[in-house]
């Protein structure tokens, strides 16, 4: 459901005029009231990067399927800065479906290669900011794609910390006690099943 013009002006109407914090607040009391569907919707309906993959907003497209869409960053950290996002509206990565997510890595690793030939590029950063901790501005799934030059003064390049022995331990036990599944999950069978399987088989072989 897409909110009407009218309530759009409504929920305006209650934010002028407030300071950032209190507009916040009073968006979080508003989003609290409405339906599950009108939430997603108005997030939608605010999100540039929904309007963009709506094709509300004019962008450089370089590259577009029907899961993802691949524009020219207004901001560049160098000439040919890609933005590839999902059409679908998402806010972090780890919510996405791991097929969109796959597409989405596809897409970058082929344009990382494409801006070595156009631009020039002697290298690439692809990331992802995850999170506003993380650098994350847009309320959008966004992969950026950054040609790199020498000397280009682009900094991504953080003081390493000093992380204790049993601590890392500690932190690499709890990681590897997370299930994480990769592709469709199959119905592990046991060997002895097999087994038999394969004989009662032989056995119906004349």
């Amino acid at each position: 459901m897409v909110l009407t013009q009218e309530q759009l002006e409504m929920i305006q109407k209650q934010l002028v005029g407030l300071p950032p914090e209190e507009q916040q607040k009073k968006m979080q009391e508003i989003l609290a009231q409405l339906p599950p569907e009108d939430v997603e919707a108005l997030r939608q309906q605010q999100c540039p990067f929904c309007m963009i993959a709506a094709g509300k907003i004019p962008a450089k497209t370089v590259y577009e399927d029907d899961m993802v869409k691949a524009v020219l960053d207004i901001n560049p950290a160098n000439k040919g800065h890609i933005l590839i996002f999902p059409k679908t509206h998402y806010q972090l990565l780890f919510t996405m479906p791991d097929n969109e997510v796959a597409r989405i890595f596809q897409v970058a690793n082929k344009l990382s290669k494409a801006v070595f030939e156009i631009v020039g590029a002697q290298g690439t950063n692809i990331f992802v900011a995850n999170g506003q901790a993380a650098g994350q501005n847009a309320p959008h799934v966004l992969v950026h794609v950054i040609p790199r030059f020498e000397d280009d003064k682009v900094g991504l390049v953080w003081q390493p910390k000093k992380i204790e022995e049993k601590e890392m331990e500690e932190v690499a036990a709890k990681l590897k006690e997370i299930k994480i599944t990769i592709g469709e999950e199959k119905p592990v069978v046991e060997e002895a099943e097999v087994e038999k399987e394969e004989t009662e088989e032989e056995q119906r072989i004349p």
